[in-house]
């Protein structure tokens, strides 16, 4: 006898329907239906439940014989082939799983690297760009280097002429070596500084003067009279790294 005509045949021995047979081994009931047609064949897992409730051996309810005939390889072959296949989908499961669970903490990291102004974390994020920003050099007092700031200190720098892009840089030019009017040019990365050099505000144009002044004058000033925007600065931008809004400072003629 065939492998369809068993597993009906054991079915109605045990009195069970379809639908009932399919509930105790957990498949539909198409699925019992393909069996007993020739269709499909149980899962290994499946056989298993299978040569338990009928109470019959598992080459019996594979083979209906001990001898193996050339349709019994057949089924072998695709129980072997059923188990390979679910192997290489768990492999093939768990190493997307992996790749996406690694590129979500990638982008995690990168994001949070930026947010907080991780100048190591900025300068391998693919994601930014280099630019170069503007401020004015702070007093000796701020800058002298000593052994508590080694020489380093922080500002805002205007990243644009249009004064919509300022980034919190924390870096050390040193002392002004005698440069007039001595403003700093970062050429920068997120929070990483690439590089950073002391120029005469003769070489600055006037729109990013004037940018420089409004960001200094609302992180540092209490002094906010003529600026374009009634913010309050000291609470929007204490903790902030990065800054998207345009904020112009007002010549009064």
């Amino acid at each position: 006898m065939t492998f369809e005509q068993d597993i009906k045949n054991l079915r109605l021995n045990k009195k069970l329907t379809q639908q009932e047979l399919a509930e105790i081994v957990h498949v539909s009931r198409q699925t019992v239906s393909a069996w007993e047609n020739g269709k499909n064949y149980p899962s290994l897992d499946v056989l298993r439940k299978l040569s338990s409730l009928f109470d019959v051996s598992f080459e019996k309810i594979i083979f209906g014989e001990e001898t193996m005939t050339e349709k019994q390889e057949n089924i072998a072959d695709t129980i072997t082939k059923d188990l390979s296949l679910k192997k290489r989908y768990k492999r093939a499961t768990l190493l997307l799983g992996s790749v996406f669970i690694l590129l979500v903490l990638w982008i995690v990291i990168l994001t949070v690297g930026y947010q907080k102004g991780i100048d190591v974390i900025d300068r391998f994020n693919p994601f930014l760009q280099y630019t170069v920003g503007y401020t004015k050099l702070p007093s000796e007092k701020v800058i002298r280097p000593n052994a508590k700031n080694r020489g380093y200190w922080t500002r805002w720098f205007s990243d644009n002429e249009m004064g919509t892009e300022w980034t919190k840089l924390t870096l050390a030019t040193g002392l002004n070596p005698g440069v007039k009017d001595p403003y700093v040019m970062a050429y920068h990365k997120g929070s990483y500084v690439k590089i950073a050099r002391i120029v005469p505000g003769s070489s600055v144009n006037t729109v990013m003067k004037s940018n420089v002044s409004a960001i200094t004058r609302l992180a540092y000033s209490r002094n906010h009279n003529n600026l374009s925007l009634n913010m309050s600065p000291n609470d929007t931008l204490k903790n902030k790294i990065h800054f998207h809004q345009a904020i112009q400072e007002l010549v009064v003629e």
